[in-house]
């Protein structure tokens, strides 16, 4: 989809201050000064700083211009940028990401088994059993994952538990599961979690369920972690390069 002008200019300041080169509490200049500088008409500059107020990245004051907001106070649709500036995220904001989406899933498959249908959680055990089966090949093994994790968040009964889900859901990780970065666990390790797993939703034991989650969930975080320590030291020039 083609960006307007305005969407344009508020992504150009937007990085600027993801980036740290305009600084909470630093004045914009002025719209004069900014449609002059992105060769534009005020009207334009005006709707790229509306835009970058609903993201709530700065604060426009009547009489006062536009301020530069703590990013503490910005909007959740932030993160998606701050992942995507540069080719790969930073390693220690993915581990920040990787700690939420613990929180939420752990969360969201205790709802489930509480809340969820029957006909819910036997697809769910469906899953699973594909997420173990040796014979399936990768691209199988992600999409039932996929699906596992987007089940349980619809099965637990809470919209602003999937909304935020969705929100924070990374493309980064698909461009890492194309590359040579590898982030399916070990068979060893994933079948007896996803057999743990298994016998909670059949049980419907939300404890022991929340707790397998975690376990494949840091599996998964550490694989992660691996593969995007792989991609950057790849992307890195050695000292002979440079």
């Amino acid at each position: 989809m083609t960006q307007s002008r305005a969407e344009k200019i508020a992504g150009t300041i937007r990085d600027e201050i993801l980036q740290g080169r305009l600084e909470p509490g630093q004045r914009l200049p002025s719209e004069r000064d900014l449609a002059a500088l992105h060769q534009t008409h005020r009207s334009v500059v005006r709707e790229a700083l509306k835009k970058l107020e609903q993201l709530r990245l700065v604060e426009i004051r009547r009489g006062g211009g536009a301020r530069v907001s703590p990013l503490d106070g910005a909007s959740l649709d932030i993160v998606g940028h701050m992942l995507e500036m540069n080719d790969l995220p930073d390693p220690v904001l993915v581990e920040q990401l990787l700690d939420v989406i613990e929180s939420l899933m752990t969360g969201a498959v205790r709802f489930a088994v509480e809340r969820g249908s029957d006909a819910e959680l036997a697809r769910g055990r469906e899953l699973l059993a594909a997420i173990a089966d040796p014979s399936n090949g990768d691209d199988d093994y992600l999409a039932a994952h996929d699906e596992l994790v987007r089940l349980l968040a619809t099965a637990s009964r809470n919209l602003v538990l999937e909304i935020i889900r969705r929100s924070l859901r990374p493309r980064f990780i698909t461009r890492l599961r194309d590359g040579e970065g590898r982030i399916r666990p070990p068979r060893s390790t994933l079948i007896p979690l996803a057999a743990g797993l298994d016998r909670a939703l059949a049980e419907r034991d939300p404890i022991a369920a929340e707790e397998e989650v975690r376990s494949l969930l840091r599996l998964h975080r550490e694989m992660l972690l691996k593969a995007l320590e792989r991609e950057l030291t790849r992307q890195t020039p050695s000292q002979g390069e440079l």
